[in-house]
């Protein structure tokens, strides 16, 4: 078998796939089956193979159990909130952070018992990295993901080894580091941190620690959502260019001063790992580390350099040292990345030359073509298409869009960064020699002294151009027609099915010959970009209407996507969580593929309505058509405010009053409140939306009170429909459950069948009130809560509506 260590990975990976789906005793029953298999398999593959495909069998079963490990680790780390809990262990990292220190414990004590995990600690005491400490602190649980497309803090830190996080700790017992290696390695990456501060612009000071550095704590956000909105958000993580450019330059030149290959390899791998843990460890470093280790390895020993075994090594080492790092996206988007190098760019590029004639020119003369501009180009394009090709799935599922002109931006950037990279190295070491000489204060250094500050102040400069020339690019792509792509995020089986055509068709490229290919090229090509248009076209078109009640704490956010794929967001905003428009909204409606927004609704001017549209008006990545709000006659300064910002946004305004209909393709919304006129409670002046969708019928209420509920209920437009026997399904119920509304008549005279409730935990106003809780109970069938099901998703095809909660549940009415 040819690159068994890659079998055995896939087994390995497959295995903490399962773990959860499949019980401890049928997975065991499921080893033994294959085993068996394999082992009295008489077919000519398998008696060739047969002791490494048995060695598959148990990486599958190492997966599940160590997987399974884990897991036990979690519930062994669950405690009450606020419950102290005793510890003791090393101190492995520290983040400065807004003037406060968190630091990573490496624990072998938990609760009183021996428990070897990770955990957070926040405290303001300076504590010298890898001293052992113990003492006691309040548990806090990291928060996890209450809706679609919101960041899991709690899948974040498990995935780098932390379970939970102590606060008011107090430290009973405090050992010093023997060997402070740590510590001596911090204090290096600051002082190179204030290096950098001294030779280069503020804006692209934060930048520059990122790349070299690997700080990321007080990072510019607004640089790092442009990197990410582009597709070149990979330059900011210390990964196989920095690795290679720092440790292979060191080795190789170790290697022709020393002649020798041990001392060589050997220091050479001591200051790639020094630099990994002085830079972070991230998934990226750890896996650029190990393949460089590999290589400088096979150097040494004289054998050939496998690429795909060293990268599969490399996953099945860090696998086996946290298996919860599957599933994130810096992960996977990394080892992509060089899944497309190594496997793809290969393939695509020799039969770019079969088709371009060059496979009959000798070896040096295809040499000078690739050393030439155009074939540089030419490779920095299938390089940078090869990546596209492996990450798209990747990019998609976990940030829903892709830009579409990244491939194009990367074969200029990606060449850039080995100059950036040259230059910040360079304004490090001249910018250490300058303070290193000045610092003695003798005349003859002072000459040299200056000489280097020149030196530094040249690099740094070298180095702003190329990080201002990045932000340029970025912002003359964004104006670019059809900048982005974004198609939420893809089912399981589209996923499945992209690999499959895309390794078929590699696979075919790879193992077919000669003429042969050439007369075949376009067969295969077609094939595939055929079955791409169909599952392009499974993926954008559906004959269903979907509605999801974001959780936005206490507040309302509401998100429909129509079977024509039209967006409409109804409200917006929250008075118990922070910047709800960044975290929630944006993401939530990303994660159904609605970046454009046809109708942005505000069913009124309170804050807990509004604040999270607000903030959508300031991204340049969300478009908004249509601003639609109600029609009164007296608007305060906040009603006044929101007309601007969709005015500036270039938004078309909409003012709807009763009996007004507002058709989206399939779906209809009629207006049954405001009257034209003057309101005095903005309550009673709000927006309340019958939707139809077919024989499905939802109310949306906004914060309206008992008197518009009373005026509902006499309305001709809806009675008529009610007493013909058409049931409004669904309630959302009006101003989070206040007394001021869910009157019995309203409910009694509707007889919806579900009632959906957005209400914040804890909230200091009561909601929802008990009275109304018994009214709804009393008279609709099933009642969900944001604050305990989390976002709440009805789909529905117009005759049928099927709800799921995001924390969890599922039912089919």
């Amino acid at each position: 078998m040819k690159r068994p260590m890659l079998y055995w990975v896939i087994s390995f990976v497959l295995g903490e796939v399962l773990t959860g789906m499949v019980p401890g005793t049928g997975m065991v029953v499921i080893c033994i089956i294959i085993f068996t298999v394999i082992w009295r398999g008489r077919q000519a593959y398998i008696e060739r193979n047969r002791r490494l495909l048995c060695f598959g069998v148990l990486f599958f079963l190492f997966g599940f159990i160590c997987t399974a490990f884990w897991n036990r680790k979690a519930e062994l780390c669950d405690f009450k909130e606020g419950e102290l809990v005793d510890f003791r262990g090393r101190v492995v990292e520290r983040i400065d952070k807004n003037d406060k220190y968190t630091y990573k414990i490496k624990s072998t004590i938990i609760g009183g018992k021996r428990i070897c995990a990770g955990l957070l600690m926040e405290s303001g005491e300076v504590i010298t990295l890898g001293s052992v400490i113990a003492g006691e602190g309040e548990y806090r649980d990291f928060s996890i993901a209450a809706n679609p497309g919101q960041f899991d803090e709690r899948s974040y830190q498990l995935s780098k080894g932390n379970y939970f996080r102590l606060i008011n700790v107090r430290i009973n017992d405090f050992h010093l580091p023997v060997i402070g290696i740590r510590q001596v390695l911090w204090n290096l990456r600051k002082e190179a941190s204030e290096v950098l501060e001294r030779y280069m612009k503020e804006r692209s000071y934060s930048i520059a620690r990122a790349m070299l550095l690997g700080e990321k704590a007080d990072m510019d956000q607004e640089i790092k959502e442009l990197y990410q909105r582009n597709g070149i958000a990979h330059l900011l993580a210390i990964s196989g260019l920095h690795v290679a450019m720092l440790g292979g330059t060191l080795y190789h030149l170790l290697r022709r001063v020393s002649g020798s290959f041990g001392f060589a390899a050997f220091s050479g791998g001591i200051f790639i790992i020094m630099y990994g843990m002085m830079t972070g460890l991230s998934g990226a470093t750890i896996r650029a580390v190990i393949m460089l280790v590999l290589t400088i390895g096979s150097d040494v020993l004289g054998r050939k350099y496998d690429a795909v075994t060293g990268l599969s090594i490399a996953l099945i080492i860090m696998l086996i040292n946290n298996p919860m790092q599957v599933g994130q996206a810096g992960f996977l988007l990394s080892f992509g990345a060089v899944m497309g190098i190594t496997c793809v760019y290969p393939v695509l590029k020799e039969k770019i030359e079969v088709v371009c004639g060059k496979k009959v020119l000798d070896s040096g003369e295809k040499e000078r073509i690739a050393r030439s501009i155009p074939g540089k180009v030419m490779n920095g394009f299938l390089v940078s298409l090869s990546v596209q090709l492996v990450t798209t799935p990747i990019l998609l599922y976990f940030f829903y869009e892709i830009p579409l002109y990244s491939v194009f931006l990367n074969i200029i950037a990606v060449p850039l960064m080995s100059i950036l990279l040259g230059g910040l190295i360079a304004v490090e070491i001249a910018g250490a020699l300058e303070a290193f000489l000045m610092f003695h204060g003798i005349d003859v250094f002072i000459v040299p002294g200056k000489f280097f500050g020149m030196a530094a102040k040249g690099a740094g400069k070298i180095s702003d151009s190329i990080l201002e020339l990045y932000e340029l690019l970025c912002k003359v792509s964004e104006q670019l027609p059809h900048h982005s792509i974004c198609t939420g995020r893809p089912g399981t089986i589209w996923i499945v099915f992209y690999y499959a055509i895309l390794a078929g068709t590699i696979m075919y490229f790879k193992f077919s010959k000669g003429k042969a290919l050439m007369r075949s090229t376009v067969t295969p090509v077609i094939l595939a970009v055929s079955a791409m248009c169909i599952l392009w076209s499974v993926l954008f078109l559906h004959g269903k209407t979907e509605i999801c009640m974001f959780d936005v704490g206490q507040g309302d956010g509401i998100y429909i996507k129509t079977p024509g794929r039209s967006s409409i967001l109804i409200d917006g905003g929250s008075s118990s969580k922070k910047k709800v428009g960044s975290y929630i909204l944006k993401n939530g409606i990303k994660y159904y593929g609605g970046s454009h927004l046809d109708y942005s609704i505000v069913t009124h001017a309170d804050s807990d309505h509004y604040s999270g549209v607000l903030e959508l008006f300031d991204f340049p990545d969300i478009e908004i058509d249509n601003f639609v709000l109600p029609y009164i006659t007296n608007p305060d300064e906040a009603y006044i405010e929101l007309c601007q910002k969709a005015y500036d946004k270039g938004c078309n305004i909409i003012y709807l009053k009763s009996g007004d209909k507002l058709v989206v393709g399939d779906v209809t919304f009629i207006c049954l409140n405001p009257e034209k006129r003057e309101y005095r409670d903005k309550n009673s002046g709000s927006l309340v939306l019958w939707m139809r969708y077919g024989s499905f019928d939802m109310l949306f209420t906004g914060d309206m009170d008992s008197s518009v509920e009373n005026s509902i209920v006499n309305n001709p437009l809806i009675r008529e429909s009610v007493v013909y026997g058409n049931s409004l399904e669904v309630l959302k119920v009006a101003h989070h459950g206040s007394n001021t509304a869910s009157s019995e008549g309203f409910l009694k005279s509707f007889g919806f069948d579900t009632a959906l409730v957005s209400v914040g935990e804890r909230n200091s106003y009561g909601h929802p009130a008990k009275d109304v809780m018994e009214r709804l109970q009393k008279y609709c069938k099933y009642i969900y809560l944001t604050k305990e099901s989390g976002a709440i998703t009805i789909e529905t095809d117009g005759m049928k509506y099927r709800i799921r909660e995001f924390l969890p549940g599922y039912m089919e009415r």
